[in-house]
């Protein structure tokens, strides 16, 4: 999982200082294929606000739900491509 400082990580779109009260999320090593478009998510954090503005950080959050919900079916699914 990604590491996390309060006051000191920065989020990995806005590159802005993340901070105790911000609603953030965390992606874990190797969660993204490297030709997946939200490879640049792989062991991050960025704050929850930033990745709904972008396509790219919509569809890392969609993958993490599906990870979560369900990770063999996420891995497999992957594996397939």
């Amino acid at each position: 999982m990604a590491l996390l400082i309060s006051g000191k990580t920065r989020c990995a779109v806005c590159g802005e200082v993340i901070h105790a009260q911000d609603e953030v999320v965390m992606f874990a090593p190797g969660l993204f294929g490297p030709r997946s478009r939200p490879h640049r998510f792989d062991d991050a954090s960025a704050h929850h606000r930033c990745l709904t503005g972008l396509d790219t950080g919509r569809q890392a959050l969609r993958e993490l739900k599906e990870f979560i919900t369900d990770p063999v079916a996420y891995v497999r699914s992957r594996n397939e491509m």
